[in-house]
Order: structure tokens, then C-alpha cells, then sequence
């Protein structure tokens, strides 16, 4: 199975029902998303367990790899809120050689994720 792609929603004056354009990610695989150094995440865990949020870092500096970027999103009904996480925006680091980044979420049942950036003012 190949990688979800996830379209870059752009959040703009007059709003956007963020929760409306989110999908569950992609089993296995994961998910892709283009970034233009704008692009950030919303992740929303509804399972009763905490998960981890990959997003993999291809680069390398002086060849020694960079690590990829983990966020542990917490279960559901998380007193901090610590279950909703906006994660980003990315640089060019985190880019694929076709201009996504890659992302991973090690639960995908109750999870819902959404690529998204901010309109140009």
C-alpha cells in the first residue's frame, strides 16, 4: 500500500472548519503532504492510548543523519488538552526529494489528522 496523500488546507480570513478537513491517517505507509515551509499538522487522538506522530527527517549535514521529528499525542479526554496537537510548520529539512514531508502516526483507529497552512496576508 502506498503512502495517503493529504491535502494542504489554507486557513484564511475567513476561517475553516479545521475538524471538518481532517482524515484518519494511512495504515502501514503513512502519509505524505506538500510542504512549502508553511505547512503544519493538527493531530487529534480519540483512543484511549497515547501515539507517536513521525515525521521523518531525510537530511543530512556533514553526513551524519538528522533524527526525525516524534510528538507523542496523549488519549483521549487529556486534561491538558494534550490530545489535540498542532505540529509544525516545516522546514526544508523534513522534505522528500518531491517537496512532502512524511508522516507516520503508530495508531491510526480513532485518529485523525490534517495538513494545513496559513493564507498569504
Amino acid at each position: 500500500m502506498a503512502a495517503g496523500i493529504l491535502v494542504v488546507n489554507t486557513i484564511g480570513r475567513s476561517g475553516l472548519a479545521v475538524e471538518a478537513n481532517m482524515v484518519e491517517p494511512t495504515e502501514t505507509d503513512g502519509d505524505a503532504a506538500p510542504n512549502d515551509g508553511k505547512t503544519f499538522l493538527y493531530v487529534v487522538n480519540g483512543s484511549a492510548a497515547p501515539i507517536t506522530v513521525t515525521v521523518d527527517t531525510p537530511t543530512t549535514i556533514d553526513g551524519q543523519a538528522l533524527a526525525d521529528l516524534t510528538v507523542t499525542i496523549a488519549a483521549t479526554g487529556d486534561e491538558d488538552g494534550l490530545d489535540k496537537q498542532f505540529i509544525g510548520p516545516f522546514t526544508a529539512v523534513s522534505n522528500q526529494a518531491d517537496g512532502t514531508i512524511q508522516i507516520l502516526c503508530s495508531a491510526v483507529a480513532d485518529v485523525l489528522i490534517g495538513a494545513f497552512r496559513i493564507a498569504n496576508p
